[in-house]
């Protein structure tokens, strides 16, 4: 943290006083306004953000609880003294720039809920997250009248292990002659390395994280809630008047299956249990360390619920269940449901089919137009899905976000194959809908399915001719294949055999292509072995390809993790 984002305004401050006058007034600017600020200023305009702005912005409420909270609220509250009296404001922000904490206070600062640039325009604590390194902006670099008088440091707060950018601290005060570094740059500086050593320290305890995972899911209320990792247990009183020994036992068993397996989890609750479980994992950095049930009563006489049969996409393998149960759950409610996975994993058929036979408006950000336009001007009340937000442009995305912003209840379907890393405001959406995202898997993680996934994906045959059937062989070999395209990899194999063989009888493993027929030299794994595979690499990438601290890791000796990656070697 050493590094500092430039800060232009404190080199010409008068001459960028009235750079920002003319912007404002839409006449010529100067020469010489630093191409950064002149960006950020029309970023805000974008936005719609008011520059004479006189409240704070009502922003999305605060949360009660957070790791990063709980890490940071006992350092701030014991460097929140050296601000002194009146002098500065200090501040701490989540990885969407919503206000978590603040202390201090100093003339022409308001409290405000978050630092966004859509709700605010331009500032420091923005910059130093885009950026992920200390960012300073001062008086009149910033967009809003009432922050011409402010100069502010941020500093970005890093998980200690992942490096991914979790929030950030900022030191505000009111302007000062002087030139970079703020006079409290090394406050801020400090106060995140502290923040972050306790981050650290949090690290090596699974349990806070339970523990933090399992106030969260309660939120203060009367919710049955039950938090387990296979060794400890947090029941909510209402969890416990609800769940029978049985239930218990088997949640225990949901939760070591999802901490060894890394893998979304459902609930095989006993018959006659009397309610009904919604699981969401608990992971600390990329590993899950255990699950956060809440419980529903059901009555007794009311089948479970299922997913409806999709026509070209069958399947009823655990994954596929349970990334359809949940997508079926989360498109109930009139809210944005993302949908991500691998390309041709079926997102786009799984949104047709969740928003029914009516209506739909189909858009492609992957093809020509103007996408932000169609997106402003899309039809209310209609339901919209919205392909390949990864391909969105940096105008389409501000575009969607403030359509969220402003219409939280939009009937929206959003399809993202994950692939390069996405910018700052990709991610600010992808934030956003963290929590109605559904990661659908990919068809080598469910090579159950592809026997049901043949019979559908093959076209009706013309009268009198029999359907497209297939040998042992062949069957034995398309179960085996990784399909690193997926369902659509799958059906364009079917297809081309439907069009163009001349034989009759079922399809032989010789006529399937050769990257097909030829087939891995390994025998197909189990599910569990699957999860073990998944498992050994993850703790081998933790531990850079160690593989006496991997072994260590697992609780295996070195020789049993060298024959285990023996075996599944290819």
């Amino acid at each position: 943290m050493t590094t500092t984002e430039p800060s232009p305004a404190v080199h010409a401050r008068p001459p960028l006083r009235v750079a920002r006058e003319r912007f404002l007034a839409g006449r010529p600017l100067p020469d010489g306004v630093p191409e950064e600020v002149l960006a950020a200023w029309r970023r805000a305009r974008f936005f719609g953000v008011p520059h004479d702005l006189k409240e704070p912005v009502a922003g999305p409420p605060r949360p009660v609880e957070s790791a990063l909270l709980g890490a940071a609220r006992p350092v701030l509250e014991r460097i929140a003294p050296a601000l002194g009296t009146g002098n500065s404001v200090l501040l701490l922000t989540d990885a969407r720039l919503r206000v978590l904490w603040t202390s201090g206070s100093t003339p022409g600062i308001a409290p405000c809920p978050g630092l966004s640039e859509q709700e605010v325009g331009h500032n420091s604590a923005a910059l130093a997250l885009r950026g992920r390194r200390r960012a300073e902006v001062h008086g009149p670099e910033h967009f809003l009248d009432l922050w011409q008088e402010v100069s502010a440091v941020s500093v970005p707060v890093l998980a200690p292990k992942s490096g991914q950018a979790l929030g950030t601290l900022t030191v505000a005060s009111h302007l000062r002659g002087g030139r970079p570094p703020h006079p409290q740059a090394a406050l801020a500086e400090a106060a995140a390395a502290a923040v972050e050593a306790a981050l650290l320290a949090r690290a090596g305890r699974p349990e806070q994280v339970l523990l933090d995972a399992y106030l969260r899911a309660t939120r203060g209320e009367s919710r049955a809630v039950a938090a387990l990792d296979g060794r400890n247990r947090l029941i909510s009183a209402a969890a416990e008047r609800l769940a029978t020994p049985e239930v218990l036992r088997a949640l225990e068993r949901t939760a070591t299956t999802a901490r060894h397996s890394n893998a979304p989890a459902i609930a095989e609750l006993p018959e006659g249990a009397g309610c009904a479980a919604r699981i969401d994992l608990v992971r600390q950095e990329d590993a899950v360390v255990g699950i956060v049930a809440v419980l529903e009563p059901r009555d007794e006489d009311t089948p479970r619920p299922r997913p409806r049969p999709l026509p070209r996409l069958a399947g009823s393998s655990l994954p596929w269940r349970y990334a359809v149960e949940r997508a079926a759950e989360l498109a109930r409610s009139p809210e944005p449901v993302l949908l991500t996975g691998e390309r041709g994993t079926g997102k786009t058929a799984l949104a047709r089919e969740l928003l029914g036979p009516g209506d739909v408006r189909l858009l492609d950000a992957a093809e020509e137009g103007r996408l932000e336009r169609d997106l402003a001007e899309r039809t209310a009340g209609l339901p919209l899905v919205l392909r390949h937000a990864e391909r969105l442009t940096q105008p389409a995305v501000a575009t969607l976000n403030s359509l969220l912003d402003t219409h939280p209840d939009a009937r929206l379907l959003i399809t993202h194959t994950p692939g390069t890393p996405p910018g700052p405001c990709l991610q600010r959406l992808l934030d956003k809908l963290a929590a109605r995202t559904v990661v659908l898997p990919p068809l080598r993680e469910r090579t159950e399915d592809v026997r049901e996934l043949l019979a559908a994906l093959a076209p009706r045959p013309a009268a009198g001719t029999p359907p497209l059937t297939w040998t042992l062989d062949a069957l034995r070999a398309l179960e085996q294949h990784p399909w690193p395209g997926n369902v659509t990899e799958l059906a364009h194999v079917v297809q081309a055999l439907a069009e163009h063989r001349r034989a009759s009888g079922p399809v032989r493993r010789a006529e399937l292509p050769d990257t097909v027929r030829e087939g891995p030299a390994a025998r197909p794994l189990s599910p569990m072995e699957h999860a073990e595979r998944a498992a050994i690499l993850e703790t081998l990438h933790r531990h850079g390809g160690n593989k006496s601290r991997a072994a260590a890791a697992l609780g295996i000796a070195r020789a049993t993790l060298y024959r285990k990656l023996r075996e599944y070697e290819g």
